[in-house]
């Protein structure tokens, strides 16, 4: 029997026993693809969603440090 929903593409899979380090590697990906999406819709927005898609741009561009802050303390070696 064929299936009704396709499984999705690997890399929007999380995977059992992905690390730490995967794992924030492709969080950051996926912000910075975010973010050029809104980007590139902010541009031919009207005024009003302009503004509502900056402040998601904001929260984005939050969690982009959050995460390189995330990846700097698992690069530390003691």
């Amino acid at each position: 029997m064929k299936k009704l929903v396709p499984d999705p593409p690997p890399v929007l899979c999380i995977r059992a026993g992905i690390s730490h380090e995967k794992s924030i590697h492709l969080a950051q990906q996926h912000i910075d693809s975010a973010m050029n999406i809104a980007h590139e819709i902010a541009a031919h927005a009207c005024t009003d969603q302009q503004e509502r898609i900056n402040a998601a741009i904001l929260q984005m561009q939050i969690t982009r440090a959050l995460l390189k802050v995330s990846a700097a303390t698992l690069e530390v070696v003691v």
